[in-house]
C-alpha cells in the first residue's frame, strides 16, 4: 500500500514537472503583418525577450480517464532557473527548483520528493521562453489552434507542436491577449491523451525577488524520496 502511494506521489511529481517546465514557454508568442499566427509568435517573444522574473496566480485543471482535479495557488520564477509554486488549494503543496535541485513537499503525507533540474537543463526545456530565453520558431512549429476554444475574450490561440524527435509531450496551446501578448491560459497534451491546463491571473514581469524564496530546508523527521537516485 505503502509502495503504491509512492508511485502514485512519484508519477504527480512527474507530472507537476512536466507542466511546470512548458508552462513557461506560453509567456511568448504574438504578431507579423499578415500571418496571425507569425505575428503572434513574434510578439510574444519581443513581449518576454527581457524578463528577468514572473509572478502570478494560477488555476490548475488535470484531464485524464475518470480524472478531474483543480487546483491552485502562486507562482514566482527568476532567470535562470529558479522557481517556486505554491500550492494552497484544495491540499497544500510546494514545489522548487533551486537551480541544481527540485524539491515537492507535501505536509499532509510528511514526505519531500527530491529530483533534478539544473539551469543549463532549463534551457533545453520550454521554460525557457518565459524567462526571455531562447527561440519559438527554432523550437516548436506554431499553426493556429481549432480544437480548443478560447476562455477570454479578444484572445489568441496557438498550438506549438516540439520540434524535438522525443519530446515529453505531443503538444501545447497558448491562450494570451490579442493585443498585449499577455499570457492568459497553458495548455500541454500528453502522449497518453490526458491534458494539463493552467489558467493565470495577475501576471507580472520583473517583480522583485528574494532568492531566499528558492531555498528549501528539510523539515525533520519526513520522509525523503531520491527521485533520480538509481
Amino acid at each position: 500500500m505503502r509502495n503504491r502511494k509512492i508511485s502514485r506521489q512519484a508519477a504527480k511529481s512527474r507530472n507537476l514537472r512536466i507542466t511546470i517546465v512548458p508552462l513557461c514557454l506560453s509567456v511568448f508568442v504574438s504578431a507579423f503583418a499578415g500571418d496571425p499566427v507569425s505575428e503572434a509568435v513574434a510578439g510574444l517573444q519581443r513581449r518576454y525577450a527581457n524578463v528577468e522574473s514572473v509572478s502570478a496566480e494560477f488555476q490548475q485543471f488535470y484531464l485524464a480517464p475518470g480524472i478531474q482535479q483543480a487546483e491552485s495557488g502562486s507562482l514566482l520564477m527568476k532567470k535562470p532557473g529558479l522557481m517556486r509554486w505554491e500550492y494552497r488549494e484544495p491540499e497544500a503543496k510546494l514545489f522548487i527548483a533551486d537551480g541544481k535541485e527540485t524539491y515537492l513537499y507535501t505536509p499532509e503525507d510528511r514526505q519531500v520528493q527530491v529530483g533534478r533540474l539544473s539551469a543549463a537543463e532549463l534551457r533545453g526545456t520550454p521554460l525557457q521562453f518565459l524567462l526571455g530565453q531562447g527561440d519559438i520558431q527554432t523550437s516548436f512549429a506554431a499553426s493556429r489552434e481549432t480544437e480548443l476554444k478560447a476562455k477570454f475574450e479578444a484572445s489568441l490561440l496557438l498550438r506549438l507542436t516540439p520540434r524535438d524527435p522525443e519530446p515529453d509531450y505531443t503538444f501545447l496551446v497558448i491562450e494570451c491577449d490579442a493585443g498585449t501578448h499577455e499570457l492568459r491560459r497553458l495548455v500541454i497534451r500528453e502522449h497518453s491523451g490526458n491534458t494539463s491546463e493552467f489558467v493565470f491571473s495577475k501576471l507580472a514581469t520583473n517583480v522583485k525577488v528574494d532568492r531566499k524564496q528558492f531555498q528549501f530546508n528539510i523539515p525533520k523527521g519526513v520522509e525523503v524520496i531520491r527521485l533520480d537516485r538509481k
